[in-house]
C-alpha cells in the first residue's frame, strides 16, 4: 500500500467542510491510513476563521485522547497585506475595500507560528488559493500567463515561509486554469520551486484532491503525477494528503494506480518527522 498517512484533511470546523472526526477514523482504518493530520482553514485573521480554529483545535484535541494517531495542523493561505492590516485594525473584513496599486499585493499569512502553537497547532500546510495579483484580482483567465506567473510568485513565497512544514498543492488552481495540459507551466518555475522548497526544507504534498479534480484530463494526471515523482527523485520528501472535505478516502484506490503507474511504491511517502513538528 502506497497511502498510509494522510496530513491534509478538513474537518466539520472548517467553513467549507462537513466530515466528522469519527467518520475519518472509522475510513481511515478501512483503508489502512495510520496518521490523520487535520488541517481546518485559516484564511484571514478574522473573528470567524480564528474561532473555527479555536474550534478545530479543542475537537482535535479531545478526541486525540482515544485516537491518537489524529495530530493538529492547519491549512494557511497567503491573503493581500492590506486586507491583512486592515482585519488587524477593525477585527472584520466588512468595509475593506482594496487600494489601487500597480503592483501585486504583497502576501500574508493570518497567524505567526508562535500564536499558531500557542492553539496546539504542530504544524501547517501553505498552500495559494486565489490571486493577490490586482491586476487580475477577479480570477480572469483572459491571460493565462498572468495568471501563470502570479501563483508562480505566492508559491516561492511559501515555499520560504518559516511558518510553511508541508508546501501544500503544488500548482492547484479553482478555475482549472492548467487543468487539461501541465506543461503550460514553464518547467523553470517548478525547478525554482523545487529548489527553494529543498533549500528551505518542506515537505511538498501529492494531492488527491488535485489529480481526482473532475475537471482534470487524463494527460494533465499523468503529467502532474510524473512532476511529484520527479520532486521525489530530487530528494524532497513527499507526503500524501487527501484534501478531504465532505467524504473521507473517496479517490483511494484511483490515487493508489495514478501513483503506482508513475513509480511509487510502499514507503516512498513521508511522514512529518517529530523533529519538524513546532512542539
Amino acid at each position: 500500500m502506497i497511502i498510509q498517512s494522510d496530513w491534509h484533511i478538513h474537518s466539520e470546523c472548517s467553513y467549507d467542510a462537513s466530515l466528522k472526526l469519527e467518520e475519518i477514523a472509522n475510513k481511515a482504518k478501512e483503508t489502512g491510513i495510520k496518521k490523520l493530520g487535520i488541517t481546518d482553514h485559516l484564511n484571514f485573521n478574522d473573528e470567524k476563521f480564528l474561532s473555527d480554529l479555536k474550534s478545530s483545535a479543542e475537537s482535535v484535541t479531545e478526541y486525540q485522547k482515544n485516537h491518537p494517531e489524529f495530530i493538529l495542523g492547519v491549512e494557511l493561505t497567503p491573503i493581500a497585506k492590506p486586507e491583512f492590516d486592515y482585519i488587524q485594525k477593525h477585527k472584520t473584513r466588512l468595509g475593506y475595500v482594496p487600494p489601487v496599486t500597480a503592483k501585486p499585493y504583497d502576501p500574508e499569512f493570518a497567524l505567526t507560528k508562535e500564536q499558531l502553537s500557542a492553539l496546539g497547532v504542530r504544524y501547517a500546510v501553505g498552500a495559494a488559493h486565489w490571486s493577490l495579483d490586482a491586476s487580475v484580482a477577479k480570477g480572469s483567465l483572459d491571460d493565462i500567463n498572468s495568471v501563470i506567473k502570479e501563483w508562480y510568485r505566492q508559491q516561492m513565497w511559501i515555499a520560504c515561509d518559516d511558518r510553511v512544514t508541508i508546501f501544500g498543492h503544488p500548482w492547484y488552481n479553482g478555475q482549472s486554469a492548467w487543468y487539461d495540459d501541465f506543461s503550460v507551466i514553464p518547467r523553470s518555475m517548478n525547478m525554482d520551486i523545487a529548489y527553494a522548497i529543498k533549500e528551505n526544507k518542506k515537505y511538498v504534498e501529492c494531492n488527491e484532491g488535485v489529480l481526482c479534480a473532475p475537471t482534470t484530463t487524463e494527460k494533465f494526471r499523468r503529467q502532474y503525477a510524473e512532476f511529484i515523482r520527479e520532486l521525489f527523485e530530487m530528494g524532497i520528501p513527499v507526503t500524501y494528503g487527501s484534501d478531504s472535505h465532505s467524504q473521507y478516502a473517496s479517490c483511494h484506490e484511483e490515487m493508489e494506480k495514478i501513483l503506482a503507474d508513475v513509480g511509487f511504491k510502499d514507503g516512498d511517502f513521508s511522514e512529518i518527522k517529530e523533529v519538524d513538528f513546532w512542539f
